[in-house]
C-alpha cells in the first residue's frame, strides 16, 4: 500500500483536558503526518499556510455531526490557503470509508486520509488525547493554536485568527496581564486606565490585536458612551489599519450593523469599506460584500445590490450560496416601493 509521510513542525496549544499523560504540548513541534492512502485531495502541508488535522471515524456520531461544521470553515478559508486533513484510523474498512466520503459529496470536501497508525501515536497519543473527533490547528508558521474538540467555540474562533494572522500565543501571553488589567478598570468605570492598558496591548502588534482595538470603540460608544471620543477613535483605527483589510472589514462591520445602534458610524463605515476595496481591489468578492453590507445599513438600495451581484459573480463556487443569500435580502429591500434609491 502506498505509505506516504508529510512533516511539519509545530508549537503546540493544548485546550482541551485530558487525563492521558501529554508529551505534546505548547512549544512542542508537530510531529510528522503518516498517511496509509488518500481517500480525496491528497494534501502536502507545511510552513507558510495554515491547515487543520482532525481524528474522526465513519461510525462516530459526534464525528458525523462536527463534519458540516468543518466542512463550512474549510470553504470559508480555503481561499486564504487554509487547508484541511480529515484522520481515520480504519485501515481495515478502507472500502467503507470511501463509500462513506463519496456520499457525504460536497458536504465533505476537505481531505482525507486513512491513517498508517502513526500520525494517531504522533498526534493524538502524544498530545493525551483519548476521544474522537479531535483538532489541531496549526497556524501559518507551524505552530499548532488549538487542540480539542472541533465543535468548541474556540477551535472557530482562534481558526479565523490563525488564517487571519492575528494569531500569536507569545503575544497573547504577554498581553494577558494587561487585558486582565483592562478588565478590571473597567469594571468599576475607570475608563482611562482601561484604554490605556488596552493602547499597551495594541502597540504589542495592532495587527494580532485588532479585535482589541475594536473592543476599546465598543467600551467607548457602547459602554461609557463617549460618542465624540469613539467617532475619534474609529476614524483613528481606520488610519491604523489602512493597509489591513481584515482589520477594515472588523471596523466597517462593527460601526455599520453592530445590533447596538450606539456603535453604529455609517461615515467611518463607509470610509472603511473604501479603503478596503482599494487595498483589495475593486473585484474582491469579501471587500465588494462588505461594501454591500455598509450600504445597505445606510439606505442605499442599489449600491447594496450593485456591488453584492459583483462579489457574487466573482466569488468561488462555494462562497456563491452565501453571497446569493445577501443578494437576495439587498434586492429585495430595494423592491419595497419606499426604498431608499441614490
Amino acid at each position: 500500500m502506498l505509505h506516504r509521510m508529510i512533516t511539519a513542525t509545530a508549537t503546540v496549544a493544548v485546550l482541551a483536558a485530558s487525563s492521558i499523560a501529554a508529551d505534546l504540548k505548547v512549544g512542542d513541534k508537530a510531529p510528522a503526518i503518516e498517511v496509509e492512502e488518500w481517500i480525496q485531495g491528497e494534501t502536502s502541508v507545511g510552513e507558510g499556510k495554515p491547515y487543520v488535522v482532525e481524528f474522526w471515524a465513519t461510525w462516530c456520531g459526534p464525528c458525523r455531526t462536527s463534519i458540516p461544521h468543518i466542512n463550512e470553515l474549510y470553504k470559508k478559508y480555503k481561499s486564504k490557503g487554509l487547508s484541511v486533513i480529515g484522520v481515520t484510523d480504519e485501515k481495515k474498512a478502507i472500502g467503507k470509508v470511501k463509500s462513506f466520503v463519496r456520499s457525504r459529496g460536497d458536504s465533505m470536501s476537505y481531505s482525507i486520509a486513512v491513517d498508517s497508525g502513526g500520525t494517531n501515536q504522533n498526534f493524538m497519543k502524544a498530545a493525551g488525547q483519548g476521544g474522537i473527533p479531535t483538532a489541531f490547528i496549526v497556524a501559518n508558521d507551524n505552530t499548532i493554536a488549538f487542540i480539542g474538540h472541533p465543535m468548541d467555540p474556540k477551535f472557530e474562533d482562534i481558526l479565523g485568527k490563525v488564517v487571519a494572522g492575528r494569531y500569536s500565543p507569545k503575544l497573547m501571553k504577554k498581553a494577558a496581564p494587561k487585558l486582565a488589567a483592562a478588565d478590571r478598570a473597567a469594571k468599576v468605570r475607570n475608563f482611562g486606565d482601561a484604554y490605556g492598558h488596552m493602547d499597551e496591548v495594541i502597540e504589542l502588534d495592532n495587527g494580532v490585536f485588532a479585535q482589541v482595538a475594536i473592543d476599546k470603540y465598543r467600551m467607548m460608544a457602547g459602554e461609557q458612551k463617549d460618542a465624540v471620543a469613539a467617532a475619534t477613535w474609529a476614524g483613528e483605527m481606520v488610519d491604523m489599519y489602512q493597509g489591513d483589510p481584515g482589520a477594515l472589514a472588523m471596523i466597517a462591520e462593527v460601526t455599520a450593523a453592530d445590533p447596538d445602534e450606539q456603535l453604529r458610524n455609517l461615515e467611518v463605515a463607509r470610509m472603511a469599506a473604501d479603503r478596503m476595496l482599494a487595498k483589495a481591489g475593486p473585484r474582491d468578492p469579501e471587500a465588494l460584500a462588505i461594501s454591500a453590507l455598509v450600504a445597505f445599513h445606510a439606505g442605499d438600495s442599489d449600491r447594496a445590490v450593485r456591488d453584492q451581484m459583483t462579489a457574487w459573480m466573482t466569488a468561488s463556487p462555494d462562497m456563491k450560496p452565501d453571497y446569493k443569500r445577501d443578494l437576495d435580502i439587498y434586492r429585495g429591500q430595494a423592491s419595497r416601493p419606499n426604498a431608499n434609491r441614490r
